[in-house]
């Protein structure tokens, strides 16, 4: 993918240390409670916005800075900061959705979304269609449709969506569009620039890098922030001025490493589609990947996660094939999250007398490591396929 855009380093040099006394690192406001210079200021409601500061729960300044930094990353007026990604989706959402609403949501959606939206639709009467990544939108569109929810790449399948269209298509209709952007942060793509409304990230993820904090963050313009910002207040999902303090680190180096986990991803990727005993691998920053060039289009990079296959066991083995290569591996941590400097992986789809799918998120490792790791743990998933052939044919065998 092109990766000729200008230096985000670059970005972390508008950061006005003035305020902290010259410090290279802001400090860590631990306060609940700020005091006023004033009744006239106490009172006013412009007491909540930035940049002023009252309760730690509305804003905290080392929380203030972390947004702003992210703000100009995704070349964005403003962005607000959560204690988890979870709380900034489930923000952005109850932000805009009233009763009777239509939700339009692609259908290989982050899990946990899709949940959050299944439980909101009984209580607001809701109606929310999933569509295919390459679905036209304009048919799917009603009268009452209040927003697309889109994530490009998609964590589980890996599949790009045309965000320049989607952006098209709502905006003819009025329609709000909101990304999950956390694949490939705002090194590698910029939603705002391609006509998006609102672009979110769990920032846990590759932000943080160092899978020591809870974050998330919205993006978006300073209109759409007057409605995010009240209820971002009002349901308390607020994040911690230390694990903002810990989030301003990771941006300090996410463009440094983001190009490490796009080389060592790809490299790993492309060595296990050339393995027998893998049938397929989902990233789109592969040229084969029916998302490339698409992908190319509106992403300067891509990350380390990605999708593989194995070859499909016998129905009759159960899980004990999927166990054999899992549990083989010493590098990779058998865990859930992404985006960190640790390797890991996570199945996605071990159904008896199916093909295993598993996640990788390629961290900081050496590639040759990582693929040795593999390499070994293949070695096993074999094995367990022909014992299992074996234990087939001697059963199928009759008694004399």
């Amino acid at each position: 993918m092109d990766n000729t855009t200008h230096d985000p380093l670059l970005d972390m040099l508008h950061e006005d240390r003035s305020t902290y006394r010259g410090a290279f690192n802001p400090p860590i406001y631990r306060s609940s409670t700020f005091a006023q210079k004033s009744l006239a200021q106490f009172m006013s409601p412009d007491v909540i916005k930035p940049p002023n500061f009252v309760y730690s729960r509305v804003a905290n300044p080392t929380t203030r800075v972390f947004e702003e930094m992210v703000a100009r990353m995704e070349n964005a007026d403003d962005a607000i900061a959560f204690g988890s990604g979870m709380g900034a989706i489930t923000a952005a959402l109850m932000a805009f959705l009233q009763n009777g609403d239509h939700v339009l949501c692609v259908k290989s959606v982050y899990h946990p979304a899709q949940d959050f939206l299944t439980m909101l639709t009984p209580r607001m009467n809701l109606t929310v269609d999933y569509f295919d990544v390459d679905a036209d939108l304009e048919p799917l569109v009603r009268p009452n449709t209040r927003l697309i929810y889109c994530e490009s790449p998609t964590s589980g399948r890996f599949e790009v969506l045309d965000l320049r269209a989607i952006s098209r298509v709502a905006k003819a209709h009025g329609v709000l569009t909101i990304i999950d952007n956390t694949w490939a942060t705002p090194i590698y793509q910029k939603p705002l620039d391609l006509g998006i409304d609102i672009s979110l990230h769990s920032a846990t993820k590759y932000i943080n890098g160092h899978a020591d904090a809870m974050c998330g963050v919205l993006v978006a313009s300073s209109k759409l922030m007057e409605t995010l910002r009240p209820m971002a207040i009002a349901l308390g999902a607020t994040l911690s001025p230390e694990d903002a303090f810990l989030s301003i680190r990771g941006l300090r180096t996410l463009a440094i490493r983001m190009p490490h986990h796009m080389e060592s991803g790809l490299t790993i990727a492309r060595w296990l589609k050339a393995q027998p005993l893998v049938s397929e691998v989902r990233h789109p920053g592969l040229s084969d990947s029916p998302y490339y060039e698409l992908g190319r289009a509106q992403m300067s990079g891509c990350s380390g996660l990605f999708a593989f296959a194995l070859q499909a066991a016998p129905a009759d083995s159960g899980t004990y094939t999927a166990e054999a290569f899992a549990d083989a591996l010493t590098l990779f941590g058998l865990a859930p999250s992404w985006g960190g400097f640790e390797s890991l992986i996570l199945p996605v789809d071990v159904t008896v007398g199916s093909a295993p799918v598993f996640r990788l998120s390629i961290g900081l490792e050496p590639p040759s490591a990582l693929i040795a790791d593999l390499e070994q743990a293949l070695v096993k998933y074999g094995a367990a396929l022909h014992e299992t052939s074996i234990t087939r044919q001697v059963s199928a065998q009759p008694i004399a």
